[in-house]
């Protein structure tokens, strides 16, 4: 165990490295809720809003939920993977005692703790100052915690899966790149999942992104029947344990598909 807490030592100072590197994302998620926050007003303000599922205020609750939970949520170990396997260096890697996939794991726990504390923190706060409504519904506020947890497990989950795709693909920055509008648009990151139109709405009710943003962000800011959410966190568990399964088959034959190549 002391070894991973050590691996997620290393991810905080690989976060914390370059300082200005941490404003600056700091600075440019202020910015993007900021430029949310303007065009979801100018919308609102139109007479194009007549027809739309969710009010201002709780359009405008979503986005700021959505951008708070965000800052702490994703993960960047895609590349990293990619760089391991397409250098070779990942060989090194599994030969130390420690487990492969755990350890990006213990490394992207030790960057959300810090991301949780420089970002997350202080976006509630300048948000609770200027926006001057409750966030949150704070009757379910157990539940949606458990839903965040999940939601942070699934999008690793994901994140690891197309990050392994390097054994096959060695460079995966174009699908990275597709499959990231993708998740970002399904998920409800951009958008509220409510805004989308029916069919968009229907395909996306058997995909696995509205489970990273829609559904523990629908259960921070929606008050709803405890039948309700725990559909929700069903939908969240099924999608948690399916991802796991197809994460180890990929760690299997991209090990193997490593081994074949002549590592």
């Amino acid at each position: 165990m002391r070894k991973y807490v050590d691996y997620m030592i290393i991810g905080m100072k690989e976060l914390l490295a370059y300082r200005n590197a941490v404003w600056a994302a700091f600075l440019s998620r202020i910015v993007y809720l900021y430029m949310q926050f303007c065009l979801w007003n100018a919308l609102f303000s139109s007479q194009a809003t007549a027809k739309l599922p969710m009010s201002r205020e709780d359009t405008l609750r979503y986005v700021i939920v959505a951008t708070i939970i965000s800052a702490f949520i994703e993960c960047d170990a895609i590349q990293w993977i990619n760089s391991q396997i397409q250098s070779g260096d990942v060989a090194v890697q599994l030969i130390r005692p420690v487990g492969f996939n755990a350890m990006v794991f213990a490394k992207h726990v030790g960057k959300s703790a810090v991301k949780l504390l420089l970002f997350s923190v202080p976006l509630a706060l300048v948000s609770a100052f200027f926006f001057r409504m409750p966030l949150v519904v704070r009757t379910q506020m157990a539940f949606a915690l458990v839903s965040v947890l999940l939601a942070y497990l699934i999008q690793f989950l994901y994140s690891l899966i197309i990050g392994l795709m390097a054994f096959w693909l060695i460079v995966t920055w174009p699908l990275n790149m597709l499959l990231g509008a993708v998740y970002r648009l399904m998920s409800g990151s951009w958008i509220p999942a409510a805004m989308f139109p029916d069919a968009l709405r229907t395909v996306n009710a058997f995909l696995p992104f509205r489970a990273v943003y829609e559904i523990p962000v629908s259960i921070l800011t929606v008050p709803m029947d405890r039948r309700s959410i725990a559909l929700k966190l069903a939908v969240q568990v099924f999608w948690l344990a399916f991802l796991f399964v197809l994460m180890k088959l990929t760690w299997k034959k991209g090990t193997k598909k490593l081994v074949v190549q002549g590592g």
